[in-house]
């Protein structure tokens, strides 16, 4: 049978579907990626209300810190969005003595974003501090980590996912053990809007620390005028 040569319309017209399809392919695909990766973003884990965070040493017999919170607070800073977190009330922080507990500073450097920063556990978007009390002995760590947040700053409630730490002793009092060092933090926090109840526990808690050590510490990185302000506050007379 004698095939009809193809006319410039027929060519033409073919041509158009076939890069009207490819067009429409190449955006879906990209729909269905932005989505997926936005999922990842937002739905990295099953989020589950409250906080869940355990410091442990990362010898072959690790020792496991567990937290049981009692504040868990944050605050909004220019250059990051500061989480305050302990163990004590805040009468039992503020009274000070023979204190066995924590208290934790987790600051969010910045927010992870799909295609535009890292996302694997080892880069670092947040800075920790630990202050580990027993017995009225105390050890400070440092160190950083990466953690996926969950909200916006400012808002009533933010959470944290971290998946991935690194923490060193940085200071002591003489007879506090080390059975940490090297160390890591995982887990979730939950914590609530309370830009007051954040100062008051960083000023306590650096207070603390400074008595402790005999040495001015702050528990995050305050302004040093901050610092001598809290310092004045805690040591006025009642």
């Amino acid at each position: 049978m004698k095939k009809t040569p193809r006319t410039n319309f027929e060519i033409k017209f073919t041509s158009t579907l076939r890069n009207s399809f490819g067009n429409v392919f190449a955006l879906a695909i990209t729909v269905i990626m932005a989505g997926v990766l936005q999922g990842c973003y937002s739905f990295q884990w099953p989020w589950s209300a409250g906080t869940s965070l355990v410091t442990a040493g990362l010898a072959t017999n690790p020792i496991k810190l567990p937290f049981e919170p009692k504040q868990c607070v944050y605050t909004v800073e220019p250059a990051q969005t500061t989480f305050f977190l302990s163990d004590f009330t805040p009468e039992e922080l503020a009274a000070g003595g023979d204190l066995t507990g924590q208290v934790i500073n987790i600051q969010l450097l910045w927010e992870p974003r799909p295609g535009y920063t890292p996302l694997d556990p080892t880069t670092t978007n947040i800075s920790i501090r630990l202050l580990v009390f027993s017995k009225g002995e105390v050890g400070m760590y440092g160190g950083g980590g990466f953690a996926w947040p969950r909200g916006t700053p400012g808002e009533s409630n933010m959470e944290l996912r971290m998946t991935g730490s690194n923490l060193s002793l940085i200071a002591k009092t003489k007879d506090f053990v080390d059975l940490l060092s090297p160390g890591e933090m995982l887990g979730s926090v939950d914590a609530t809007f309370n830009e007051q109840a954040a100062i008051v526990m960083r000023r306590t808690a650096s207070q603390l620390i400074s008595n402790k050590l005999g040495v001015v510490r702050w528990v995050d990185s305050m302004p040093l005028t901050d610092f001598h302000v809290a310092v004045a506050d805690e040591t006025a007379p009642r």
